[in-house]
């Protein structure tokens, strides 16, 4: 019975290499030392024919340092032996360096960058997908083709203690980077990472959470005079404390708030309360343009500073939920709007947000002051003896 010749890749590891000694060495992916071919057989395509030297064992370079490159030579010279060749040599191929997945990653949040993501876009972008790339790197997996999908899965894994929206919005930066970077295995990839759903805790934590007039009075007892006002004005906007940070005197000009939302890019128009109005353009920080904010330092380490001040405000005022800040004075502002007869689409004008995105996260609030509404219209009566 003939033995059948297999062609391996095996590596020839350089001096220096730290992989060198490490356990199955020869077989290791992820460095780029040089890429040798090997096989058992009378068919010979090494040099040791041209120095006459008959053998049975057989070693050839592959003329690469590329695991994927030397993997296709090992494939053609695999065919030629099945086809009965005895000997000759092997076509040449370009040794196309290959980018690893860290330095795939630099080239990724660099394009990201140009895009002008928001700094805490791109912070996120770093942190989720520099952990990917430490994971694989454990695995000992340098390259892209070299991600399967249980590495995905298994990374996925680890996300334990996100929140549902958080793991979806990983989930969703994972895959575009997928996309980007992994070419021959992009689609066994993709097709690994199934949909995930939002959890019944985490629709629950996320609805709109209003205040009442009696626990706003609550926060503004305990709230420094200096920041009343940007609570009083936060209540009546529902304006998200990024944007109020870096409101300026400019937009609140001849009584009416009008700017750009940072976060979508839409217009945001309200006429302000005169009281308020002159409460704002009164308020002083030492900056002739902004209206809360000094200038100085980072607008995000500002908005962060005064997450923690109210943060400890709402828990002295007993008022306080667990993640959420200034958000329920978005909520609030809503809340108070549709009491007074607002519709949706005015909402969503005066939020600067979509209207369906006003119509998914406000439809319980809007659906109790419809009920307030129709609770006070008259109703048919029935005498008791009918």
């Amino acid at each position: 019975m003939v033995r059948k010749s297999v062609v391996t890749v095996y590596v020839r590891h350089r001096e220096d290499c730290p992989h060198k000694n490490q356990r199955n060495s020869g077989f290791y992916r992820g460095c780029e030392c040089a890429k040798w071919l090997r096989y058992s057989g009378s068919a010979c395509f090494c040099k040791a024919r041209a120095r006459q030297k008959p053998h049975k064992q057989h070693k050839l370079a592959a003329d690469t340092r590329s695991w994927g490159n030397a993997e296709e030579k090992a494939q053609e010279l695999q065919k030629r032996l099945d086809g009965g060749e005895n000997g000759g040599s092997l076509p040449t191929t370009p040794d196309i360096k290959r980018q690893t997945i860290r330095q795939e990653l630099e080239i990724y949040l660099s394009a990201k960058r140009s895009e002008n993501i928001s700094p805490s876009v791109q912070r996120k972008l770093n942190y989720q997908l520099g952990l990917f790339c430490t994971f694989l790197e454990n695995r000992s997996n340098f390259f892209p083709s070299e991600i399967t999908k249980q590495d995905v899965i298994e990374f996925r894994a680890t996300w334990t203690g996100w929140s549902d929206m958080t793991a979806i919005k990983a989930q969703q930066n994972l895959r575009g980077f997928i996309r980007f970077a992994c070419r021959e295995n992009r689609t066994e990839l993709l097709d690994s990472l199934k949909t995930i759903k939002e959890t019944k805790q985490g629709k629950a934590r996320r609805k709109p959470k209003p205040f009442s007039e009696q626990e706003i009075e609550k926060i503004l007892e305990h709230t420094p005079e200096k920041l009343q006002t940007l609570v009083r004005f936060m209540v009546s906007t529902g304006l998200s404390i990024r944007d109020t940070v870096q409101l300026e005197k400019s937009q609140l000009a001849g009584g009416w708030l009008r700017i750009k939302r940072q976060k979508t890019d839409k217009d945001v128009r309200q006429r302000l309360n005169e009281a308020l109005h002159a409460e704002l353009l009164a308020t002083l920080n030492g900056n002739p343009r902004y209206v809360f904010w000094s200038g100085s330092g980072m607008a995000d380490s500002e908005t962060k500073r005064l997450h923690t001040i109210m943060r400890g405000i709402m828990k002295t005022a007993g008022v306080y939920i667990q993640g959420d800040v200034f958000h329920r004075f978005r909520d609030t502002a809503v809340d108070f709007w549709l009491g007074q007869g607002w519709s949706i689409n005015e909402v969503a004008a005066a939020l600067g947000d979509t209207v369906a995105v006003c119509e998914k996260h406000y439809a319980d609030l809007a659906s109790k002051r419809m009920e307030d509404r129709l609770a006070k219209l008259p109703v048919r009566s029935w005498s008791a003896t009918q």
